[in-house]
């Protein structure tokens, strides 16, 4: 006897994909940091914004490079250290 296979409905895997882009606000949210943060990013340059009619869009690989480029938290760094 064959397996039934369960698909998802097409409503329920829109859930599952990934963001372009982010507003400001959406922005500080996936990182965790405030909106006044992200704003003090996009000034100094360290995230690009892009306009798209009145909307300003982060885009989500930038949030990513942003999460990598940040320094690793003393916990972090002291459980690295304890395992050599």
């Amino acid at each position: 006897m064959a397996k039934a296979r369960i698909v998802p409905h097409p409503d329920k895997m829109e859930a599952t994909l990934k963001p372009l882009a982010y507003r400001p606000k959406e922005a500080a949210t996936v990182l965790g940091v405030s909106r006044a943060t992200i704003y003090n990013m996009m000034s100094d340059g360290r995230i690009a914004a892009y306009k798209l009619g009145g909307t300003t869009l982060i885009r989500h690989s930038d949030l990513e490079r942003i999460l990598d480029e940040a320094p690793l938290s003393s916990h972090t760094k002291f459980a690295q250290a304890s395992m050599r």
